[in-house]
């Protein structure tokens, strides 16, 4: 794929990971998941896009971080050869960033699109504790011989607390572009809790640490380092092969004459720390190609992770949608109940008669018709008078308008009850309990009504059809017709001819001959009856399939949809959730494995 199309997916993964960074933020119980979005969108920014772009490997990034009081500062002197950052005991002094610049560099400095994200770089010196986003550059003397010639050193503002998103978003700008993280922990702060946090996740994110305890008392240097593993760097939440080496190493409490003294009277503490840099830096491109790949794998082990906080809103969404469709399945079912199984569908009486009609034979076979239905005249009005008497009225059905704009209210209602319910549970709720305050039951309504009328036309259409279909069927089928005509009338003939054979000789026995052709007429009337109603179930199952097509499942779909259309972040949820996991596994080839560390041994300080 082309280097410009890597560009534009590497730009596009950082932003849609900071807009889900500050969506996360929106929840105060995600805020440390908020932390994992910023790191994931700094090593995007910082990490893959550089490489997209064909950075060199010159020069390395080494960031100095650390809880408040705990000695950065000292420790960045320590790594520049010389005093150059103000050491103060005020916590959280140090508010943004700072770089230092070996003046061997020249004017070698990153100048890749999106460097730093939202960071802008000062043009005039300030103190550390200017609280903005913001970095500044600051150039220090350093010879050719220097072992951080080529290494940029960055003095990180402290580690507060997750929620801060001014420091923890200048933090893990720098801390995603570091080649080496230096993390300074004094004796007695070494465990807490949100420093501690922020060593795991950048172990965890494939950072080359190196852990740097200060102010520990020689002659507690060993047991000091032994407890620090075991409760700090031996708590990480991953399996234990999964573990990088971490080295860690002690500088005990400094006089003010050995803190200016770097050169001096504090050069063991200085070749010390730069033989564990050194260690883990046995050539730049090896220590830059680590860095590319890390960030990675960190983009594709987290991938899920950083996507939970959208999933948990599409969970919401999810929701929402179930709790629509079970009002959809209560109206379709109020629909069933209070209209379809007491609505007899009239039409198909006309049809049974016109049914009736056609089995009669034309022309001369009328007077044979005409014969026959003489003899069933004391059946017919016996009939009429028994189901005058014994049948109970009909009820009056509800019409089918009546039904269901009465189901289509109470669904409303229902969704608008069980939003204002969970309203406080997610941003999810809430926006759809706003949204029926502003108008959203009538625009639901509003589109029941117009997709009622559509229905109500085509239901016309499907009735008619199937109230035509038996009488269509015979007249379109002459053979079929004249068949079930000549069976008829031979039924009751076969009917009179059995009544004058079983009681020969004649006599009053005649008068059976009546009620024969009576209930041959009434066995062509139940046949003709069963065929019709057929056609009846099928319009009534017609008629639910309709009412879901035309009218519940577009208004199921239009409320279903409502919270994520608009522009709504839940469609912006949505979109990212598509693009992310695509992007990473895209930029994932940029990973190439790094060549064994050991294929170029480290340079060693020699001690003074």
């Amino acid at each position: 794929m082309e280097p410009q199309t890597h560009r534009a997916t590497a730009r596009q993964l950082a932003e849609d990971l900071g807009w889900l960074e500050e969506h996360c933020r929106k929840h105060p119980e995600l805020t440390e998941h908020a932390a994992h979005l910023r790191l994931a969108g700094a090593l995007t920014r910082n990490v893959i896009g550089p490489a997209v772009d064909g950075q060199p490997a010159k020069p390395l990034f080494v960031a100095v971080v650390g809880g408040a009081g705990a000695g950065k500062s000292t420790v960045v002197n320590f790594l520049a050869g010389s005093v150059v950052a103000d050491a103060n005991p005020q916590a959280g002094f140090t508010r943004h960033p700072t770089a230092f610049l070996p003046a061997t560099l020249g004017g070698a400095w990153p100048s890749h699109l999106g460097f730093l994200g939202p960071l802008q770089r000062l043009s005039d010196e300030k103190p550390a504790n200017l609280d903005e986003d913001v970095y500044q550059v600051k150039r220090i003397p350093t010879s050719v011989g220097d072992p951080l010639a080529d290494v940029v050193i960055w003095d990180c503002p402290d580690m507060t607390t997750w929620a801060s998103a001014g420091y923890v978003s200048r933090l893990m700008e720098v801390v995603a572009l570091a080649d080496i993280v230096v993390y300074v922990a004094s004796d007695e702060r070494y465990n807490d809790i949100v420093p501690t946090q922020f060593l795991h996740l950048m172990i965890q994110a494939g950072k080359a640490v190196v852990c740097c305890l200060t102010k520990v008392r020689e002659v507690n240097e060993e047991a000091m380092i032994a407890d620090f593993r075991a409760k700090i760097i031996g708590q990480l939440p991953v399996s234990v092969g999964e573990i990088p080496a971490v080295p860690v190493m002690a500088i005990p409490w400094l006089a003010d004459d050995v803190r200016k003294d770097l050169a001096g009277l504090g050069a063991k503490y200085r070749v010390g720390l730069l033989n564990q840099i050194l260690a883990l830096c046995p050539s730049p491109e090896i220590a830059r190609q680590r860095t590319l790949t890390n960030a990675v794998k960190y983009l594709e082990s987290a991938g899920n992770g950083l996507l939970d906080v959208a999933r948990r809103d599409l969970t919401e969404f999810d929701d929402w949608r179930a709790t629509v469709n079970v009002g959809r399945s209560q109206f379709e079912e109020r629909y069933r109940r209070e209209y379809l199984s007491g609505e007899a569908f009239r039409r198909f009486d006309r049809t049974t008669e016109q049914v009736q009609e056609m089995l009669e034979l034309p022309g001369p076979g009328k007077v044979v018709s005409s014969g026959l239905a003489l003899l069933r005249l004391p059946y017919k009005y016996a009939r009429e008078f028994l189901g005058k008497t014994l049948t109970r009225p009909a009820s009056l059905n509800l019409s089918e308008q009546t039904v269901c704009s009465s189901a289509m209210v109470s669904w409303l209602d229902a969704l608008q009850a069980e939003a204002l319910r969970r309203s406080g549970t997610n941003t999810l709720w809430k926006q759809v309990t706003h949204g029926f305050d502003a108008g959203l039951k009538a625009q639901a309504n509003d589109l029941f009504a117009k997709n009622y009328h559509t229905f109500e036309l085509k239901e016309t259409d499907e009735l008619d059809q199937a109230a035509r279909a038996v009488p269509e069927r015979l007249t379109n089928s002459p053979i079929l017709l004249s068949g079930l005509r000549v069976g008829t009338v031979a039924l009751d003939l076969a009917a009179v001819v059995a009544v004058i054979v079983f009681t020969w000789p004649p006599g009053w026995a005649l008068l059976l001959i009546l009620p024969a052709v009576s209930i041959t007429r009434q066995l062509v009337e139940l046949l003709v009856k069963f065929a019709v109603d057929r056609g009846r179930n099928k319009l009534r199952a017609k008629r639910e399939s309709l009412l879901s097509e035309q009218l519940t499942g577009p208004v199921a779909t239009w409320l279903g949809d409502w919270p994520s259309s608009g522009g709504s972040s839940l469609e912006k949820l949505q979109l990212v959730l598509r693009r992310v996991p695509d992007a990473i596994r895209e930029l994932s080839g940029l990973a190439r494995p790094a060549p064994a560390l050991t294929s170029l041994p480290p340079a060693a300080v020699p001690q003074p």
